[in-house]
């Protein structure tokens, strides 16, 4: 058995191993090798001084037990122990694994002192160009070079951009749920981006009885279609276009004077009905302020109606109407309020100037869930008594007051249904309407050249 190398020796053999990029890992091996080898010689050693006088192939060894007073007991070891720590079969493996170990570490330093000597592990690399040199006269195979490892720049920038990115998702998420859960405010403010369209298919009935003592007894029907399309003209900018289908149907009723006498001599039963083109309606909208802290929405508007409709089938109004208005709308969470005035002109026709008009409306609305809307809202128009030929006609001013109430369901993405009932307030209201809309809006933009960039 070999001695161990004293540490000037161990000094000297270690200012001979080569300095390459593996030497590190060659010393690293070596070190532990001679730290297993000291290990075992210690546990020999520590096994040799328990029992002096023992020799290795002793099949037993004397053992004096002082056990109990007056009893010289004598007992042996088994063959299976070498003293009082380590059982033999133990110690033999153990010693056969330090003998493979020394010869293994006597096998690596005969390997490192053939190698040629070169720099010490401590001296600088060689230059980068002298690498791909040295390869080449050794015949060894270059490297494949490797992509650099990233950076935490841009690793953190790469972190920073998808974060970005993913807040930027649920933000745009959270404002496509916000326009969905807002549909009954369409027509209150502004809901499309620039390019995005979204149609309304609606009908509606309605009727109005009026009833005088002296006078015949009118009931008017009504029914109608509507096509009603909204478009994103540019940011904060919307065109509205609306075309109705109409029927209508004027019913002058005079039994109700028979029994008076005075029917078949002042009055006769009378039927009109028409059906055909409405009025035609469009109209553009800006929103002015977004709502924010303690300020509400403010949507800017302005709108015009033909007289597509025939007045003489009951189809139209028979004039223009020209007018503006503004929208407010204020959220106190859960509830949202919203309100609306204008002013409507409407065009002289001949001699006949109709009353101009004063549009209102005042409502509440609030989501039930994700899906259902509830809301209510009272329309109403004061309009100014008419002129004929410059002169106002006594008791031709309106009053048309109603009190609407519409749940909004969506069905799917961009699809609605909304059932609309109303009542009227006044005289002058229609009795009874009820109606159905169904909003949709058309997958994707349909931006418009060198409007959507306003």
């Amino acid at each position: 058995m070999k001695k161990n190398r004293t540490p000037s020796r161990r000094r000297q053999v270690s200012r001979h191993l080569p300095g390459r990029r593996n030497a590190g890992a060659k010393k690293l091996a070596v070190i532990l090798t001679i730290a297993v080898v000291l290990v075992g010689m210690i546990l020999i050693q520590r096994g040799k001084g328990a029992d002096a006088g023992a020799a290795f192939g002793s099949d037993r060894m004397p053992h004096i037990d002082g056990g109990r007073p007056g009893v010289n007991k004598v007992s042996y070891a088994t063959n299976d122990r070498v003293d009082g720590y380590v059982a033999k079969t133990e110690y033999q493996k153990l010693r056969r694994e330090v003998e493979s170990l020394k010869s293994q570490m006597q096998r690596l330093l005969e390997a490192l002192s053939a190698t040629p000597a070169s720099k010490p592990a401590v001296a600088e690399p060689a230059p980068p160009k002298s690498k791909p040199a040295a390869a080449e006269a050794k015949g060894e195979k270059k490297p494949v070079a490797s992509a650099p490892p990233p950076s935490q720049e841009r690793v953190g920038r790469v972190d920073q951009e998808e974060f970005a990115a993913d807040k930027g998702d649920r933000r745009k998420e959270a404002e496509e749920a916000k326009r969905e859960l807002d549909q009954f405010l369409r027509a209150q403010k502004l809901l499309f981006k620039p390019g995005e369209v979204q149609l309304e298919l609606g009908a509606s009935y309605a009727q109005d009885v009026a009833v005088s003592p002296v006078l015949p007894v009118f009931r008017f029907r009504s029914a109608s279609a509507n096509f009603l399309m909204r478009y994103g003209l540019a940011e904060d900018l919307e065109f509205d276009f609306a075309v109705p289908l109409v029927y209508a149907e004027l019913e002058r009723d005079i039994r109700p004077l028979d029994q008076l006498g005075l029917g078949p001599t002042l009055f006769r039963s009378t039927r009109e009905a028409g059906v055909g083109l409405g009025d035609i309606n469009w109209g553009f909208r800006y929103a002015a302020i977004h709502e924010e802290g303690a300020l509400p929405e403010v949507t800017l508007s302005v709108n015009a109606k033909s007289d597509t409709g025939d007045v003489d089938r009951l189809l139209g109004t028979g004039h223009w109407n020209v007018g503006t208005g503004v929208s407010l709308v204020k959220t106190i969470d859960p509830v949202v309020l919203f309100g609306s005035l204008g002013y409507t002109w409407t065009l002289e026709e001949g001699d006949v100037d109709p009353g101009d008009q004063i549009p209102y409306s005042i409502g509440m609305g609030f989501s039930l869930n994700d899906g259902v809307s509830f809301s209510m809202a009272m329309d109403g128009a004061a309009i100014r008594r008419t002129e004929v030929n410059g002169g106002e006609i006594s008791g031709s001013g309106l009053d048309i007051n109603s009190l609407q109430f519409a749940t909004t369901v969506q069905l799917a993405k961009r699809v609605f249904l909304e059932p609309v009932v109303g009542f009227g307030l006044t005289d002058d209201a229609p009795d009874f309407m009820v109606g159905i809309n169904i909003p949709f809006g058309l997958e994707g933009r349909f931006p418009l050249p060198l409007v959507h960039n306003l």
